[in-house]
């Protein structure tokens, strides 16, 4: 209700909740023409309109927030093509004696609306994550997060008229995390039990 779609374009498979999505596959994404909102499936890598073929999509799935403008995938992107992925949590893994450990960062149940930026390439739309500096607590997991906005910034990140700098502020929910099974390393691996805290 809080996203006030216009116009939905998921497909019943991309409306199935997914617990694992990986880079190079498609995830919903909120974004914005002429004032009317649209939610639509996009492909997670961004592919810039001025590609010759697709081999970038697997180096821009995040754009950092410090470069995000002098960077050229990006820099013409940030005021025209800004859109919003929709994701209950998202996985990092931090390095243990035993190799690396999955956690799943998460907001108790509430979405969480993360900054992106979308771009059309022949049929393809796709995406990017902008990502920032790591705060407390998630720091202690991971040097980066993503840009989360607050709820009260959905109207101002999707308005093309506002400058981005002045388009959000960060969201204040303080997101909680949980060990999860190494079973989501594989992404065939997608259910239920992939956001299970690991006893």
């Amino acid at each position: 209700d809080k996203l006030k779609i216009d116009e939905n374009q998921l497909d019943e498979l991309s409306v199935m909740p997914s617990y694992n999505i990986c880079p190079t596959q498609y995830s919903p994404v909120v974004i914005q023409k002429l004032k009317k909102r649209t939610l639509k499936s996009m492909f997670w890598g961004l592919i810039p309109s001025w590609s010759k073929d697709e081999s970038y999509s697997s180096k821009l799935i995040n754009a950092r927030f410090e470069t995000i403008k002098e960077k050229p995938s990006f820099k013409n992107l940030v005021d025209v093509n800004r859109c919003i992925v929709i994701a209950s949590g998202y996985y990092e893994w931090t390095q243990t004696e035993n190799g690396k450990q999955p956690v799943f960062i998460h907001n108790n149940g509430d979405f969480l609306l993360l900054a992106g930026l979308w771009s059309q390439w022949k049929d393809i739309s796709s995406f990017t994550i902008i990502t920032k500096l790591a705060e407390k607590p998630v720091d202690s997991i991971h040097a980066r997060m993503p840009l989360i906005l607050d709820d009260n910034c959905i109207e101002s990140y999707l308005d093309n008229s506002i400058p981005f700098d002045q388009s959000f502020k960060p969201t204040k929910s303080l997101l909680k995390f949980h060990k999860v099974s190494t079973r989501v390393n594989a992404p065939v691996n997608n259910n239920p039990s992939c956001i299970d805290e690991l006893k």
